[in-house]
């Protein structure tokens, strides 16, 4: 059974049916298309030069980055060391604070500031001034001291 298709269609089929062309090839139709090959071949090279550029940008970027990454790892470590620095230093400020809490305060100085003042420890005399003395005014008058020794 074949189809009849109404004249003006083209027909469609297996290639056997196809109209051939009728006219032979023009030189300017070589000459559009050696014009337009070179024109895919350029722009072909151009996409390439891009695809390099782009691999390049693309490596250096991936370099840039591992880069980044490291030096972000290097100031991570570097804050932590200056948290526990900051931990430690805030430690021995409380306890500074606390110990300083033990000492004695400004009325406390003034009272003991009062009672040296009173008691004058600087007309104080030392046990061996004293002794020295007594052994003068002894020896003055006369009486034999009897020097006893230590065992030392």
């Amino acid at each position: 059974m074949v189809e009849q298709v109404p004249q003006g269609f083209p027909v469609r089929g297996f290639g056997f049916d196809r109209p051939k062309p009728e006219a032979p090839f023009r030189p300017e139709i070589y000459d559009d298309v050696a014009g337009l090959s070179s024109r895919v071949r350029l722009v072909e090279e151009r996409i390439d030069m891009l695809r390099g550029h782009i691999e390049m940008l693309d490596n250096s970027l991936i370099e840039k980055h591992k880069s980044v990454i490291s030096e972000l790892r290097g100031v991570e470590n570097d804050i932590r060391t200056l948290r526990g620095d900051v931990e430690q230093t805030k430690s021995v400020v409380d306890r500074m604070a606390k110990r300083m809490e033990e000492l004695a305060g400004k009325e406390e100085l003034k009272v003991l500031e009062r009672y040296v003042s009173m008691w004058q420890p600087m007309s104080f005399v030392t046990r061996s001034e004293v002794e020295a003395t007594v052994k003068s005014i002894l020896s003055n008058a006369g009486v034999k001291i009897k020097v006893e020794k230590t065992n030392g």
